[in-house]
């Protein structure tokens, strides 16, 4: 019996973080309180991706498709998981948990705003932190820690793959920018 009540604990608990986990909604909510005097429309934007680091690109615009307002990016990136994930630099995905980040872009690519849409990881949640968050704002890349990012206790691997996935994407929507692909 005991056993019957674990299982459908954890069955709801799914339940309940997979419905308001919604990156579609989050990443609305983000815009909309990024550009809360205007009426916003996000549209899915396709690139090809050699990184494999976008999961979904989209452009804003005003309501009436006027006016580009800047990009929204989900994608992902690696924290640590209990009893591993040892060297930032050896990526290894059994070893590690993966959280989901949504980054708002103005028009010239740098970043308005980070947030951490999902992090499962009992390890380095301190990245959610608004605070910590905010030393990306107004630049794309070049972040580096300790440099120009802070570092932040119990969170050093999650940092350190956040820290970097960031500086491939900004380098590469940039690129892609000059480019006109977007």
């Amino acid at each position: 019996m005991n056993k019957v009540i674990k299982i459908s604990l954890s069955f709801f608990t799914l339940l309940v973080v997979f419905s308001f986990t919604n990156p579609d909604r989050k990443m609305e909510r983000l815009v909309n309180k990024l550009w809360k005097d205007t009426e916003c429309t996000i549209t899915s934007v396709h690139v090809e991706d050699p990184l494999e680091s976008l999961t979904k690109l989209n452009a804003i615009y005003t309501t009436d498709g006027n006016t580009l307002l800047g990009y929204a990016c989900y994608t992902y990136s690696h924290g640590c998981r209990i009893g591993g994930c040892s060297a930032p630099s050896a990526k290894a995905d059994d070893t590690y948990d993966v959280f989901e980040y949504i980054i708002i872009y103005d028009t010239k690519m740098n970043i308005l705003k980070i947030d951490i849409s999902d992090y499962g990881g009992e390890y380095g949640y301190e990245i959610c932190r608004a605070k910590w968050l905010k030393q990306f704002n107004g630049k794309s890349s070049g972040f580096i820690l300790e440099e120009n990012i802070d570092g932040i206790s119990g969170a050093t691997v999650s940092a350190t793959y956040l820290i970097d996935d960031v500086n491939i994407l900004g380098k590469y929507l940039k690129k892609l920018k000059v480019e006109n692909a977007i």
